[in-house]
């Protein structure tokens, strides 16, 4: 009995010391010196500054300009497209975007040839300067087209029949170059729509200045116009003159749907509205 208490009080004393014992430090998780994280300078992330992205103020300028003109705010294009000239004068897309901005100013007001003309000169020397660096630019030949046949317009009928040359000819120039901006055809349509309705005077003026006269005729304009139509529907432009050709066709049924389909369509600008207005007053003259 003896011996079997000293066992037991001998076997309770080894384990209160085992408890009592710390943890041993071999066991212990110690972080080395060594084995520590450390970012090697030579593999951080360094933005070589020959492989940084540079802004082509250029560029940008010319898509800011997009962005407004789009949203027809004439104004802001017109600034842009100045501080992009200031960069870059010899640009060509610079050059015919701001003929085109003349345009879009004297079509502020169509109908008024003395508002107009300014721009149109304007316009017509930014032109000249495009092709004079590319002759091949459809849309520097396009705008040229539009402001000579505008400018011809507004020194009277026979500047009108001589600039019609030049007219055609760079419209026709335009086409082969950019077969799919609408505007080229539609500018077709009015060349031969304009020299289709020239009055017993004018095509006696007409017979002086050239030897043969340029031909035309209501039928090709048509076609021209709906080639325009074909490409943008939404011109309201396309289908004023489609019904205008109808009229001179004597088609009085097909004239009155275009004129409404002109008066019905949505108008964003001032010129739209113009042109409702030419549509309403030609339907009602039916």
């Amino acid at each position: 009995m003896k011996k079997s208490m000293l066992f037991i009080l001998i076997l309770g004393l080894a384990l209160f010391a085992y408890a009592q014992d710390p943890a041993d430090p071999a066991e212990e998780v110690i972080v080395d010196p060594a084995e520590e994280v450390v970012v090697d300078p030579a593999e951080e992330v360094i933005v070589d500054p020959a492989e940084e992205v540079i802004v082509d103020p250029v560029a940008d300028l010319l898509l800011q300009a997009e962005v407004t003109h789009e949203a027809k705010d004439y104004d802001a294009t017109m600034e842009l497209l100045q501080q992009a000239y200031n960069f870059d004068s010899k640009n060509v897309e610079i050059l015919w975007k701001i003929s085109r901005g003349y345009f879009d100013f004297a079509d502020r007001k169509p109908n008024d040839m003395d508002y107009k003309k300014p721009f149109l000169y304007k316009g017509r020397e930014f032109a000249e300067k495009a092709l004079a660096l590319d002759d091949k630019s459809a849309a520097a030949h396009k705008w040229y087209a539009i402001h000579h046949g505008q400018v011809g317009e507004a020194e009277g009928t026979e500047q009108k029949i001589k600039n019609s040359y030049g007219m055609r000819d760079h419209t026709l120039l335009a086409i082969k170059y950019d077969p799919t901006d609408d505007a080229n055809y539609h500018v077709m349509g009015r060349w031969h729509y304009a020299l289709s309705d020239l009055s017993w005077i004018e095509r006696q003026i007409a017979s002086l200045i050239y030897a043969t006269p340029p031909e035309a005729s209501f039928e090709e304009a048509l076609e021209f116009f709906n080639k325009a139509h074909a490409l943008d529907s939404k011109d309201i432009r396309n289908m004023l003159y489609i019904g205008y050709c109808y009229s001179e066709l004597d088609d009085d049924g097909k004239a009155e749907t275009w004129f409404r389909k002109a008066i019905n369509a949505k108008a964003d600008t001032d010129s739209d509205r113009t042109l409702q207005a030419d549509a309403q007053e030609a339907l009602d003259d039916l």
